[in-house]
């Protein structure tokens, strides 16, 4: 699995991060899903995670979609799986 620094983030960074984190911070927007637009967001993801194998990191790239996000998002979720 790939981490914020395997990624090309700097180790500073991915503290902030982790700290964030910790503290209950979220960086999504509050920005929503209909339902077209959910099943949308799945198949992003399904193009770049596998379900099964990644349950959750699928779940987290709709929500992460459904809220702000693009399909990069789930092309970021397969690189940190590597």
């Amino acid at each position: 699995p790939g981490s914020w620094v395997t990624l090309g983030g700097s180790p500073a960074g991915a503290s902030y991060l982790e700290r964030k984190h910790q503290a209950g911070a979220s960086f999504v927007g509050t920005q929503s899903c209909d339902d077209a637009q959910e099943e949308s967001a799945r198949a992003s993801c399904r193009k770049h995670v596998e379900e099964a194998l990644h349950p959750q990191v699928f779940l987290d790239c709709i929500f992460d979609i459904c809220h702000g996000g693009d399909e990069s998002f789930a092309a970021a979720a397969a690189a940190f799986l590597g």
